[in-house]
């Protein structure tokens, strides 16, 4: 049991940050507030400082989270992420990880920035899968794009009823079954690669040094690389001219081997397993800017 309970975090009572700061080692740890209700995470968020180093900590709701984010960011290492100190788990308060603190600077959105963004996903798709100490997968595969397509059908259905209703002819329709169809036989013949399954501008940065990082990688598991495209391709890459081409580019270079083109069916599918999960995700927090996106998106498409 922990204080965390998977919903978007507010203030956290004092009492928790002094518990926490006495397992990191750490002097005190004062809560890290999200600078948007946007930015608002399920973890809890503590900066502070351990042995003279300053330090972040980051409060995990889940614990399968905590061990993809940790063992993901090992894996990549501070050339490309924030240095992972350490990491530990208390009965009351959960598991939680620490970082070492870094100044870091949001990119711009402009071509250069959408580069470096397909470069640093590169890395990631680059990554070996990480393995527990008994040799298996640390991270989940996605399920087939049929069966995440019907849970994603199902919780807007739940959340939000006569939205579905007004949708469902082309969330339902042949389009849609087709492209299900056609992003499943393309990912059966893909390979499974590390995805960062959260990706975007918001979790990439340029620290002090002047070095690019990715990081938060607690949503990762394994599948096609295109599903790691839906949250950025009509949102921030959609609003830099020459952006797509510009990701692509970066990206393409950025891999070990170049990959070739994305398959067209795999990355729509990531399009518009986006679209409904903002819809989703809009309905659960009352926020009808967030909503509008995920229209647009599903616009863009059919």
């Amino acid at each position: 049991m922990t204080v965390l309970d998977g919903g978007l975090v507010d203030t956290l009572p004092r009492d928790l940050a002094d518990r926490l700061a006495e397992r990191v080692g750490a002097d005190r740890l004062r809560q890290v507030r999200a600078a948007s209700f946007k930015e608002r995470s399920s973890n809890g968020w503590f900066r502070g400082a351990v042995d003279g180093q300053e330090v972040f900590v980051k409060l995990y709701a889940r614990a399968d989270r905590a061990a993809a984010d940790r063992a993901v960011s090992a894996a990549v290492g501070p050339a490309h992420t924030t240095r992972l100190l350490g990491w530990g788990r208390d009965e009351r308060t959960g598991e939680h990880a620490v970082f070492a603190w870094e100044d870091c600077t949001g990119l711009p959105w402009d071509a250069r920035a959408a580069a470096t963004a397909g470069r640093l996903l590169a890395v990631v798709h680059d990554t070996p899968p990480p393995l527990g100490p008994d040799g298996s997968p640390i991270l989940a595969g996605l399920p087939t794009a049929e069966s995440h397509y019907d849970r994603l059908l199902a919780g807007l259905a739940q959340q939000a009823p006569h939205l579905f209703a007004r949708i469902s002819g082309r969330l339902t329709g042949s389009w849609a079954t087709d492209l299900v169809a056609a992003a499943q036989r393309a990912a059966a013949q893909a390979p499974a690669v590390v995805l960062h399954g959260d990706f975007s501008f918001r979790n990439i940065a340029r620290t002090a040094r002047g070095v690019d990082v990715v990081f938060d990688f607690e949503r990762a598991v394994t599948g096609p690389v295109e599903q790691d495209l839906g949250r950025l391709w009509d949102r921030e890459l959609a609003a830099i001219e020459g952006g797509h081409d510009a990701f692509v580019a970066g990206y393409r270079a950025g891999r070990a081997q170049d990959p070739g083109p994305f398959s067209t069916a795999a990355l729509d599918f990531a399009r518009l397993s986006c679209a409904v999960s903002t819809l989703i995700a809009a309905r659960r927090t009352r926020d009808p800017e967030f909503e509008a996106e995920g229209l647009a998106i599903l616009e863009a498409l059919t």
